[in-house]
């Protein structure tokens, strides 16, 4: 363009005239608009870079926390593996296999021996000898029951039938999975405990509980599992217990 004051000759994105200065309305303007776009994409990038350095902050905790994670599970499965390794090489649990496998070799008879003829005193006698092998025992089931049946028989000898012994009892005539596994009894089994379970029956009616009153009892106060709060069942307790 030229210049209106001295009249030189320039490109109209000057601000002002080359050879005397005189301000170029049309170019200043341009480079005014130029420098206010300048200005909006450096804010804006500021904004990205911001939040392009925060989204990486972010993204570097969530993975130091996977990372950790990781080496914590990492650490406590080596530790199991390296604990259970050491106690199955322990000369001890050796020494412990050793000596289960010959005491059942010894008494695995009088066990079975001592079930068929109901002689619960030796049952218990073996029981506390060596508790780990008749856990495992296959009449171990059965006997826990039976000796519940007898403990209640013992209950109705007392001078006093309070609210646990009363507990008891409901178990053993409604739960009988609160002292063992019925799961691994025999159909004889569930024949034994069917009349032993009459037997107690019988005798809570002596008591003046009948069969219908006791099942409505105990379906009134057990919780989902099946339970039973022995201090719950006071008031069902009857006065001349």
């Amino acid at each position: 363009m030229k210049c209106k004051n001295c009249g030189g000759i320039f490109s109209d994105d000057l601000e002002k005239c080359p050879y005397c200065g005189t301000m170029n309305k049309k170019g200043a303007y341009k480079n005014y608009r130029q420098k206010i776009r300048n200005i909006i994409d450096r804010v804006f990038g500021l904004k990205a870079e911001a939040y392009n350095s925060i989204s990486k902050l972010i993204l570097m905790s969530i993975l130091r926390g996977l990372v950790m994670i990781l080496i914590v599970i990492g650490l406590a499965f080596v530790a199991s593996r390296f604990m259970r390794v050491n106690y199955y090489n322990d000369p001890k649990y050796d020494q412990e296999a050793l000596e289960d496998i010959l005491w059942e070799e010894e008494n695995i008879d009088k066990l079975n021996e001592a079930f068929e003829n109901d002689d619960f005193d030796a049952i218990n006698k073996l029981y506390y000898q060596n508790t780990r092998v008749v856990n495992k025992w296959s009449h171990y089931d059965t006997y826990c029951l039976r000796k519940e049946y007898r403990d209640a028989l013992k209950d109705f000898d007392s001078s006093y039938f309070g609210s646990y012994q009363f507990t008891d009892i409901l178990y053993f005539l409604y739960h009988p999975d609160y002292f063992c596994t019925t799961k691994h009894w025999t159909q004889e089994d569930w024949n034994e405990y069917e009349e032993d379970r009459q037997q107690i029956l019988s005798r809570m009616e002596e008591k003046g509980y009948s069969g219908q009153e006791l099942s409505e009892i105990y379906e009134t106060n057990k919780d989902e599992y099946g339970y039973l709060t022995a201090s719950e069942l006071d008031k069902y307790l009857k006065e001349d217990n």
